[in-house]
């Protein structure tokens, strides 16, 4: 009937775009997997989540195992997988592992956390990116070197997620398990952190995955993280290593699924309710990315019994935009 609507829309959803994307330097040759979904608003600006793999895995696996991309449909952001291609002589990735361990590297426009900025870079100038709302999490290595990359790249990442890794700095001593933490005290790590942001320092969301189970990364390697950004967002916010923001949780949410790990979300915030830093604590989980695909070809990547890594660091990072550099109190966030 003339004039009559049955309320659908005749739009048909654009396809998913999958590209790849290249960079290289002295270090190496480096290129990225880029997932844009269709989903996406037509000129809205989308946030993006960079996530870096770990050892003995590649951008490939790590995509395949951690599932982020069917969130990034539901929640309209665009996801990036950085990898290194081939080595240099002056930059070797032995185990296929992001150089975290080298102190060179632990600073801005060298090796690695250069090449995994200038793609981040790259893909927010080809695609519509929020630079307010620019990610960047890791699992194992690559967790080490995010920690590096949000020393380093305060002004780039509004937020970072540490998962079965470390804090910033600590080098070949991060894995070295249990004592390696023991080595290097969190005061010092966390200056150094401070000092490694120069005159970009601002204060950075952190959220720390840790599985109590694991031997490569373990808990006392979260906890070293933990207090690290703590310390070094204190120094920040206020010039001493023990406030505005409290060493110890101020909350933890006990959570025991149906089926599954039960798991502790420890919460980080100051007197004023501005929440800055979560851990999340997961029971019975080894070196192993949490949750994600339970392929059987996936088996030595992923824990399906694990809470999805996926779904707890975005959680996490959409609350935050990189404006909110002094104290990002999120208490009107969803």
């Amino acid at each position: 009937m003339a004039g009559c609507s049955n309320g659908r829309s005749d739009e048909v959803e654009p396809p998913d775009t999958n590209a790849e994307i290249y960079y290289s330097n002295a270090f190496g040759q480096y290129r990225s997997l880029v997932y844009v979904p269709g989903s996406l608003r037509p000129g809205n600006p989308a946030p993006l989540v960079v996530v870096l793999h770990g050892a003995n895995t590649t951008a490939e696996q790590q995509r395949a195992s951690n599932l982020f991309d069917p969130i990034a449909v539901r929640e309209r952001f665009i996801v990036m997988y950085p990898d290194h291609e081939t080595d240099s002589a002056l930059g070797q990735h032995p185990l296929q592992s992001w150089h975290f361990y080298n102190p060179l590297e632990m600073q801005r426009d060298v090796g690695d956390a250069q090449a995994i900025a200038e793609l981040t870079r790259q893909t927010m100038a080809t695609w519509n990116v929020d630079p307010e709302r620019v990610y960047i999490v890791g699992m194992s290595a690559g967790g080490w070197m995010t920690s590096i990359m949000g020393a380093t790249y305060p002004d780039l990442y509004a937020a970072i997620g540490l998962v079965e890794s470390g804090a910033y700095g600590i080098g070949l001593a991060g894995i070295g398990q249990p004592l390696g933490p023991l080595l290097l005290r969190p005061e010092l790590l966390a200056l150094a952190a401070y000092q490694a942001m120069g005159p970009r320092t601002r204060v950075l969301p952190v959220i720390n995955i840790q599985g109590d189970k694991d031997p490569a990364a373990t808990p006392a390697s979260g906890v070293h993280a933990v207090r690290q950004w703590l310390m070094t967002n204190n120094l920040v916010a206020s010039g001493n290593l023990n406030a505005p923001f409290p060493l110890s949780p101020t909350e933890t949410v006990d959570v025991t699924p149906p089926s599954g790990y039960p798991y502790h979300i420890d919460i980080y915030q100051d007197e004023d309710g501005c929440r800055i830093l979560e851990q999340v604590r997961i029971e019975e989980m080894a070196h192993y990315w949490p949750g994600g695909s339970d392929d059987p070809q996936l088996r030595g990547f992923t824990d399906p019994l694990a809470p999805s890594g996926a779904e707890l660091t975005w959680a996490f990072f959409k609350r935050f935009r990189l404006s909110d550099t002094s104290l990002p109190c999120v208490k009107s966030r969803s």
